[in-house]
């Protein structure tokens, strides 16, 4: 389904009972609504859930850049306020996560329990070199190189070698993002500095990292926690920066047992 919001037309998806407490779901870069299928199987009993297509991927219209992250942020309240969805539970994988954590500084009302999974809270390191090369080959290239080059990135040495059907249907979906919207999103990542704002946000907190997750390694996120008051940190071995596909049954364990936790 189609939803404007925001001025922008996003691809949605929602699934579960009518009256159920609604679990947002927010994607990593280069990736569309098809991430959380195995968390939609598992959880659309008991949950209503919302997926969306981020701005530029998977047929969500791409707006002139530049974006903020807050920006991201403020198209899950529009989705939200024209789905009527007054408070909603969240989980952001990377992009989203980051996403998630201007979702919290900015409206931490609407969310009731909150999850972030291989993500960081600023840009240093590697992450701050790797970005702004990725950005300038996409510009000249297209997406190709996004193709080719992001799956080694995402999964494991172990698992590319034994789950190559993993690898290929990442090359599907990352061939229906558009370069503008892969080069926006991507930019708005290079003003991430939340990492000394992490004690604003009380909400009651899942932090979730692949032990071999190179994009957003293990060592931040457990940073985060430190920081976050109410957060519980989970790291899952072996598994890499898509850690909900890579290692299903880790991830949904997690998910479920803090959901299924006191209300938040």
């Amino acid at each position: 389904m189609e939803v404007r919001a925001n001025g922008i037309s996003f691809v949605c998806k929602i699934d579960g009972p009518d009256g159920a407490s609604w679990l947002t779901f927010s994607n990593s870069l280069n990736t569309d609504l098809s991430l959380w299928d195995g968390q939609v199987a598992l959880l659309a009993d008991r949950f209503r859930i919302l997926r969306y297509n981020t701005r530029g991927h998977g047929g969500t219209e791409a707006p002139p850049g530049p974006y903020d992250l807050e920006d991201l942020a403020s198209d899950i309240v529009a989705l939200w306020d024209e789905l009527g969805i007054e408070r909603s539970h969240f989980v952001g994988l990377s992009i989203g996560g980051m996403t998630g954590q201007a979702l919290a500084l900015g409206w931490p009302g609407r969310i009731g329990k909150y999850v972030l999974a291989g993500t960081r809270a600023d840009y240093t390191g590697d992450f701050a070199v790797t970005v702004p090369q990725m950005i300038a080959r996409v510009e000249r290239e297209g997406i190709e190189p996004l193709q080719r080059d992001m799956p080694l990135r995402w999964f494991s040495e172990a698992v590319r070698a034994a789950r190559p059907d993993l690898v290929e249907q990442a090359r599907r979906v990352i061939a229906t993002n558009t370069v503008a919207g892969y080069t926006a999103c991507a930019d708005a990542m290079t003003r991430l500095d939340y990492m000394d704002r992490l004690h604003e946000i009380v909400l009651p907190t899942l932090l979730i990292c692949g032990a071999q997750d190179i994009g957003t390694p293990a060592v931040g996120m457990r940073e985060m926690a430190k920081r976050l008051p109410n957060a519980r940190y989970v790291e899952i071995d072996p598994a890499g920066h898509l850690s909900n596909i890579e290692n299903p049954d880790a991830f949904n364990a997690a998910l479920v047992e803090f959901l299924d936790a006191a209300p938040g």
